[in-house]
């Protein structure tokens, strides 16, 4: 079913959502895993979506003095294995996911033919800025990075608390009910809610069920059901987003499952 908002902002959520990075971070935590023996099954489903610095004080272990290294360390790590797979035309590389670059490219192209339009989207990411800044730039996904970038070195409080997105909205000059946020990571989701937004779940690394469950509005496969469109010219130029969701099931429970059952 499709549905047309008018939003002050879109908040996009950088890895899982529009770019994917996957190859390297499983790489990298792996790695992780072996050095410091960690279940790799318990890490795995609780580390997307969360900023490093909380993922390795909460999972590694690390102490408070050796977060910064550690953080440095592991989303470097995450570059090199990155550049490396680019360097020999393999897999691995940072690429932008399906949709990503036209839907940009639809939103983008507001201020393209009238400067006096709002940029109308931000990155608002876990990443910290030395690491999204590469990650963005290596996928392509578009010719320049967002006015708005909020990464995790300018919040206290990573996702799920709604901080992150309270600051994209903030910094972008909206009202935060009155923004879309993109989301693939279950705690994102919850930082959208939370935040007073609507949000959109991708199934790009999670299920439908799980989505729903933690409360997004819409779910779609990935930004190929996703549209932007602009209306009118300057500061009161409007944006429309255009959603083709799935159908929300009927009764969809607190654990990520649909009726009972995993979707």
């Amino acid at each position: 079913m499709a549905t047309e908002l008018e939003v002050d902002a879109v908040l996009f959520d950088m890895d899982g959502t529009l770019i994917d990075s996957t190859p390297a971070v499983n790489q990298t935590w792996k790695e992780w895993i072996d050095k410091y023996n960690l279940d790799f099954d318990y890490v795995m489903s609780r580390a997307h979506g969360c900023r490093t610095v909380e993922n390795l004080r909460n999972l590694v272990g690390l102490s408070e003095d050796q977060l910064a290294d550690g953080t440095k360390a592991f989303e470097g790590r995450i570059a090199e294995l990155a550049a490396e797979a680019k360097q020999t035309n393999g897999p691995g590389q940072i690429i932008s996911l399906p949709g990503a670059r036209e839907l940009l490219a639809q939103i983008n192209a507001g201020r393209e033919k009238d400067p006096e339009r709002r940029a109308g989207w931000a990155i608002v990411t876990s990443a910290t800025k030395a690491y999204a800044s590469k990650g963005f730039a290596a996928s392509g996904v578009a010719s320049a990075p967002p006015e708005v970038f909020v990464t995790a070195d300018i919040v206290s409080k990573g996702k799920p608390d709604p901080e992150p997105y309270l600051r994209g909205a903030e910094l972008t000059g909206s009202n935060p009910k009155r923004c879309i946020v993109v989301e693939d990571a279950p705690p994102g989701v919850v930082s959208g809610k939370r935040a007073g937004a609507h949000v959109i779940g991708l199934r790009t690394t999670h299920d439908g069920a799980k989505q729903w469950a933690n409360g997004a509005d819409f779910v779609v496969e990935d930004l190929r059901k996703v549209s932007a469109r602009w209306e009118g010219g300057g500061k009161d130029a409007k944006l429309f987003i255009r959603v083709e969701s799935e159908p929300k099931p009927h009764h969809v429970l607190s654990n990520g499952t649909v009726n009972g059952k995993a979707h």
